[in-house]
């Protein structure tokens, strides 16, 4: 049986700080993005300068609760 995905939400992050919500193209917070995951929302935050995937640094394992 298939495992049903989550929807995605992805977070462009500049200069280190400021997080920008690419689907309502508004910058948001760390306390939003939890919130997000805990509703269900798979979270990835992306580095503009490099391009890198840095979710776990912005949310690690354990950080939803």
């Amino acid at each position: 049986m298939a495992r049903k995905q989550r929807p995605r939400r992805l977070i462009n992050r500049y200069g280190q700080a400021r997080l920008y919500d690419v689907v309502t193209a508004s910058y948001v917070t760390v306390t939003q993005l939890r919130e997000w995951r805990w509703e269900g929302f798979d979270v990835v935050v992306r580095e503009v300068e490099t391009g890198r995937f840095v979710t776990e640094a912005i949310l690690p394992p354990g950080f939803d609760a």
